[in-house]
């Protein structure tokens, strides 16, 4: 799969906006030693959307405030900036989330719920290896994003669901990725490594993107392994990854590359389930 052939497609796909500037003006305003929360409440209030969105994550159970809040800056008032930053970030990716992906047999509210439950699973990966904040904050867009390749192909390519589960049964011992190659000719995690190397995010986001999927590639950064391993766990457990929710192998290695112990993740594991419950009781 060349650069042309990828082009190829984005060309006649032109109705994926760009990632939100309000997101960016606010994550560039999170970046400072000292945060004016009445002046990122401002930035946030400019898309109506997102603050909407804000608010209701931020009032789920799955975040734990002590009380209910109405407004952004009580929200601000509660959370620490990264919790913030995830929260941001995770209120933006409901509008690339916002169809349902019939090729993918995945609803629109799935596909987003199992995009956060990646982040929670970053995040508290993060937390267990204290990341510091400038790691975090990418970990956090690679996880929220690592599927958004599924929503240009299914556009793309008019894709049916039975044609996946048609090679699968054919070709038992394939992951899903190898699946996907010979239903498409290309895997989603290269598609939206693409699309986000089109929006100009670091090449450490673009990489982890494109490498969730691939046993050789995810092992080569953290970065990439901790994505590669937050989706590979979230599909096992269970939390709406589509068809390709089983269709998984654990690559040899990477724990180790990430520096987790099996401990640590059956402990992250629980974490995640209960907190992604909470949240999907809210989406419903």
């Amino acid at each position: 799969m060349n650069e042309f052939i990828l082009e190829k497609i984005f060309n006649k796909i032109n109705i994926i906006p760009p990632f939100p500037k309000t997101a960016h003006r606010a994550l560039e305003l999170l970046r400072r030693d000292e945060v004016d929360f009445r002046e990122l409440e401002g930035i946030i209030k400019t898309d109506p959307g997102i603050a909407v969105n804000f608010l209701k994550l931020v009032n789920s159970a799955a975040f734990s405030l002590p009380q209910k809040v109405d407004s952004l800056l009580k929200a601000f008032m509660y959370l620490g900036i990264d919790q913030i930053k995830l929260i941001l970030l995770a209120s933006v990716t409901g509008k690339y989330f916002s169809q349902n992906l019939t090729g993918y047999g995945v609803s629109a509210k799935d596909i987003w719920l199992h995009s956060i439950a990646c982040a929670f699973t970053a995040e508290e990966i993060a937390n267990e290896l204290r990341l510091p904040p400038e790691k975090r904050e990418s970990l956090y867009i690679a996880s929220l994003l690592h599927d958004v390749g599924k929503i240009v192909l299914d556009l793309y390519t008019n894709l049916e669901e039975a044609k996946f589960y048609e090679v699968s049964q054919e070709n038992p011992s394939y992951d899903f990725l190898q699946v996907e190659w010979l239903v498409l000719g290309v895997d989603h995690g290269l598609v939206g490594g693409y699309l986000l190397k089109r929006w100009n995010f670091p090449e450490d986001i673009t990489f982890a993107i494109r490498a969730h999927h691939d046993p050789d590639l995810m092992l080569q950064k953290k970065m990439s392994a901790i994505v590669a391993l937050a989706n590979i766990l979230v599909n096992l457990l269970g939390l709406t990854g589509g068809i390709d929710a089983f269709k998984y192998k654990v690559p040899e290695g990477l724990l180790e590359v990430i520096g987790l112990s099996q401990k640590s993740l059956e402990i992250i594991s629980h974490k995640v389930l209960k907190r992604t419950v909470f949240l999907e009781t809210l989406l419903v």
